[in-house]
C-alpha cells in the first residue's frame, strides 16, 4: 500500500522536474550579453539533465506505486514506465552533448 509521503516525494520530483525543464528552456534564450551570458550554455545543458534526472525518477515512483496497487502490468504502469525510460534517454543525450 503506497503511502502519503511516496505520493508527494512523486508529486515534488515531478513538479521539480518540469520548472527545472522550464528553466533551461529559458536559459536557451537568454542573451550572452547578459551578465551571466558565459554560462548560458552549460546552464540550460545542466538544467535539461536535471530536469530528466527529476522526471525519471517521479514516472519511476509513479510506475512502482501502481504496480504496488496492482501487482500486474497496467497501462499506467506501462505508459510511466517508457516516460520514465524516454527522460532518462533525454538526460543521457544531453550529457553527451554537453560532454562533447
Amino acid at each position: 500500500m503506497p503511502t502519503r509521503l511516496s505520493h508527494l516525494t512523486e508529486w515534488v520530483l515531478g513538479i521539480f522536474g518540469v520548472l527545472a525543464a522550464g528553466i533551461g528552456a529559458w536559459m536557451y534564450y537568454v542573451p550572452t550579453d547578459w551578465f551571466l551570458g558565459g554560462l548560458v550554455e552549460g546552464w540550460f545543458f545542466g538544467m535539461f539533465i536535471a530536469a530528466g534526472l527529476l522526471l525519471t525518477a517521479a514516472f519511476g515512483l509513479f510506475a512502482r506505486m501502481d504496480y504496488i496497487d496492482d501487482p500486474r502490468w497496467t497501462a499506467g504502469m506501462a505508459v510511466a514506465t517508457v516516460l520514465a525510460l524516454a527522460a532518462l534517454g533525454g538526460a543521457i543525450t544531453f550529457a553527451v552533448i554537453w560532454i562533447i
